[in-house]
């Protein structure tokens, strides 16, 4: 094909040299590049093959024409070309990108250089070389998209993130990163190695000192070996100021490092809150139950044989009617009160505030002299209260003691029955347990022959309480609640015959027939809602309850998203590792877990950091007292703060005012659940539950 000569300047010499024969048939072959020259006027002088293959266009058919039609209409209307010869005949040469026109119309992403010819310094044309570099447009505007996206999600992820090459030196690192530890510009890191990069965490903008220099050269070693020794778990450290950044260490390709660092000081003041808060009555400063009982066990277990533990139960008498009359603050008032005379009668007592006006003291060494103690504590608990415009002088306290047993369940159970029997015998006097007292233990005898004959006589029966979004108000679960009626008692409550088959194993095989029965009930109910049941400690931890609750399902014919298991901090914090393995087991085969009375007990957080639960069930105690009493709802908001970030479903028992339910939903709780809402009531005759009042957000407009 004649493609014409390219206008290239000959070799000197009456006629055109080899050479530069040679060069022109070279470049009219070429075929990956467009190569054609322009005169001057910019129209088309010659035309190569690989003009030809790149724009569609035969040397006849485009030579002589202006090179502006390879352009786009509106490129040429805006006079695109023109400024672009312009530009090449001013400077010399020219070099751009843009898009061009084939002849059929199509377009393509071209590199263009136009070179100006000149002989003897006139201008007689220009070479445009042509390059079709479309799929390196596509592929580099998908790496910038890749880079922007990758960029835009490095600065608005929550945590700081570096990432090191092999030689551990800085490759990437986003704006979070220099948030957290007040650099001021974090694109001066780069290059940077990871010393110097720690040395910056340490200091920050600010000059190194010799005590940051030393630790953030320990905190830097410690980090050091867990990255070789390749472990991924965050390490909490603490820098300059007290706040608290978790950071782990990854490993990738290569031998590079991402490191994350993540500021957990609120996070962490938060959990100190509660774990403060779930060992400590806030009101008295006194230990809780919780934290009591464990002491009694713990000191059961390591006292020795012949060493006197006393244990004293009190209760305030009177102290309701002052409640009552006086207020909550003077109310609370007593109780610290109550609280420092106890430490000052027996300092070397070990005093707990097991709830409301109950509390309670360890004793150990006083042998025969618990007489004289306990007449003290009683003489100086009836001593008139001195409060802010008034002067409280009818509370006095009763007290039960139980002295000698290394059974912690005994010896609460001993100080119990002698506490009531303080109370029956007129209030402010004490009764150390005695072997008279033990008609209480025959009533627990006849709870437990009871129960014997309970599931054989179809004596129980299950109620059922809703447990409702506050967003939407749909009843999302009902939970379980075992009721007991024999001709011979009646209706026993639950407070009296659960201790009992809890202490002597009947549980296990009550709390099957609950589950079967509960399984059954509710794969009949129209609203789909999920049934929740209460597990005792005792059916876990031999692999039985898993097999039962297959066993209930596939008889009942319920889905296993339906079924919640409600434990509680008490089985969490005897449990071993059998008992977590069988709550494992239930949740991979996708029954739900809730973890119930949250806040009482002082292990719960680690085990709600440590086990995927479902749904958290904030203490009842903490939500009645809410409304008068800020710690309370400090605690319920703290929980319901913890839970939103875990994203677990929280739910507020014992609502009952909408005094509470206003608060727990200010507070941010996900569920509701107390007599407010709905009371424990049987099915109806046909099996449908009562229906739970509506607690919807009214809709915008709606009257």
């Amino acid at each position: 094909m004649n493609h014409g000569h390219l206008p290239f300047p000959a070799a000197p010499g009456p006629g055109p040299s080899d050479l530069d024969t040679t060069f022109r048939t070279m470049i009219e072959s070429v075929t990956d590049y467009a190569i054609f020259t322009l005169k001057d006027d910019g129209t088309i002088a010659d035309w190569n093959a690989g003009a030809q293959r790149a724009k569609g266009f035969e040397a006849h058919e485009i030579v002589g024409r202006p090179f502006s039609v390879l352009y786009l209409p509106e490129d040429r209307d805006a006079g695109r070309p023109e400024e672009i010869l312009a530009r090449a005949r001013e400077a010399g040469r020219v070099e751009t990108e843009g898009w061009r026109v084939r002849r059929d119309g199509s377009r393509f992403w071209a590199h263009v250089v136009i070179e100006a010819i000149r002989r003897d310094g006139v201008l007689i044309g220009f070479t445009k070389i042509t390059r079709d570099i479309t799929q390196q447009k596509h592929d580099g505007d998908r790496a910038l998209g890749i880079t922007r996206l990758l960029d835009l999600a490095l600065s608005n992820i929550s945590q700081g993130l570096c990432l090191f090459d092999g030689d551990q030196r800085l490759r990437l690192v986003n704006r979070r990163f220099s948030e957290i530890f007040g650099l001021s510009d974090h694109s001066t890191l780069i290059g940077r190695s990871l010393p110097e990069i720690w040395a910056r965490m340490v200091a920050g903008d600010g000059p190194r000192e010799p005590r940051s220099t030393e630790a953030g050269d320990a905190m830097l070693e410690r980090h050091r070996a867990l990255i070789e020794a390749g472990a991924a778990a965050p390490v909490v450290e603490i820098f300059r100021g007290g706040f608290s950044v978790s950071i782990s260490h990854r490993r990738i390709m290569n031998g590079a490092l991402v490191t994350t660092f993540e500021d957990v000081t609120r996070q962490q003041a938060a959990e100190r809150e509660i774990a403060r808060l779930a060992h400590q009555d806030d009101l008295t400063g006194l230990a809780n139950r919780s934290a009591f009982r464990t002491l009694v066990r713990r000191t059961c277990e390591a006292a020795p044989a012949e060493a006197d533990i006393a244990l004293l139960l009190l209760d305030l008498d009177g102290f309701k009617a002052v409640n009552d009359a006086l207020g909550h603050t003077t109310g609370d008032a007593v109780l610290q009160q109550v609280a420092e005379r106890l430490r000052g009668t027996l300092p070397d007592g070990f005093a707990a505030r097991l709830g409301g006006d109950e509390f309670a003291v360890l004793l150990a060494g006083h042998g025969d002299r618990i007489a004289d103690a306990a007449d003290g504590l009683v003489r100086r608990l009836g001593e008139p209260y001195d409060l802010p415009g008034a002067q409280v002088t009818h509370i006095s306290a009763s007290l039960g003691i139980a002295t000698g047993s290394r059974n912690p369940d005994l010896l609460f159970s001993q100080a119990d029955y002698a506490l009531y029997s303080a109370k029956n015998a007129g209030k402010a006097r004490w009764r150390l347990f005695s072997p008279e007292m033990e008609a209480a233990r025959q009533e627990t005898a006849s709870i437990e022959r009871g129960l014997d004959q309970a599931l054989a006589k179809d004596q129980f029966v299950l109620h059922y309480q809703p447990i409702t979004d506050l967003e939407t108000g749909r009843v999302t679960s009902r939970e379980a609640l075992l009721r007991w009626y024999s001709p011979e008692r009646g209706w026993t409550s639950p407070d009296l015959f659960i201790p009992v088959a809890e202490q002597t194993g009947q549980i296990r095989e009550i709390g099957a027939w609950v589950l079967e029965r509960a399984c059954r009930e509710a794969a009949a109910w129209p609203d789909g809602a999920r049934v929740a049941v209460n597990v005792s400690p005792r059916q876990l931890g031999g692999g039985v309850l898993p097999d039962l609750v297959l066993s209930a399902l596939l008889r009942s014919g319920l889905p296993v998203d339906r079924l919640e298991l409600e434990i509680t901090e008490t089985t969490l914090l005897g449990g071993d590792a059998a008992t977590l393995t069988d709550l494992r087991v239930l949740r991979e085969m996708g029954v739900r877990i809730a973890l119930d009375d949250f806040g009482v007990g002082f292990s719960s957080l680690a085990h709600v950091r440590t086990f995927p639960f479902d749904r958290i069930k904030i203490d009842g105690s903490f939500v009645r007292d809410a409304v008068q009493r800020p710690e309370c709802r400090a605690v319920v908001g703290v929980i319901a703060a913890l839970g939103r970030r875990l994203g677990v479903a929280t739910v507020a028992e014992g609502v009952e005012t909408a005094e509470q339910l206003a608060l727990v939903r200010e507070e941010g709780c996900s569920e509701v659940q107390g007599y407010l809402i709905g009371r424990p009531a049987p099915l109806s005759q046909d099996g449908r539950p009562d229906a739970a009042a509506d607690l919807a957000r009214p809709r915008r407009g709606a009257a």
